[in-house]
């Protein structure tokens, strides 16, 4: 593998699992702001609870339903297709795979159930419990946001081609 290619493809790496996840949080922040400026702060704290207690800044960085990142992973990867050539792309979610295979394998349960409801709990559901969904938005997140990352960018290549063929 060329510097160049190893380059691309750590560069990917970055923009297809934190790019995601803070593209997706700024994203969410700008119009929870906006509303939160021009609404009536019942949240019971300060104007930052209040921005943060808005419903679409709720949805957009909600960990148990990561589906506005996924979203953002995919529209990232098509966008990513004009300027990466190389197929790197494609396999920027070899690597979180294996960091939440090694999470699942090496997992610790508390003793309080089984260990493939505390994986879940843990890793999946929405019933994180005293973790704070750490594991969540640090495993799993970055997994489903790279694997819709490569999707992205195989699609378009897929449409491209495609075209390509019908013009």
């Amino acid at each position: 593998m060329s510097s160049s290619a190893l380059t691309n493809f750590v560069l990917q790496q970055i923009i297809s699992t934190v790019g995601v996840v803070l593209l997706t949080t700024v994203v969410a922040l700008i119009p929870a702001i906006l509303i939160a400026a021009f609404t009536k702060n019942t949240s019971g704290g300060n104007f930052g609870d209040h921005v943060v207690g808005q419903p679409l800044f709720k949805v957009a960085t909600n960990d148990s339903c990561p589906l506005v990142s996924v979203l953002t992973g995919f529209i990232l990867g098509t966008l990513s297709r004009r300027f990466f050539r190389t197929w790197s792309a494609a396999w920027v979610w070899v690597l979180p795979l294996c960091v939440l295979l090694w999470g699942i394998s090496t997992w610790q349960t508390g003793g309080y159930g089984s260990y493939w409801h505390d994986v879940w709990d843990n890793y999946f559901g929405s019933n994180c419990g005293s973790s704070e969904c750490l594991y969540e938005f640090f495993v799993t997140v970055p997994f489903y946001t790279s694997l819709a990352y490569s999707l992205g960018w195989l699609a378009w290549g897929l449409v491209a081609a495609k075209t390509k063929r019908t013009a």
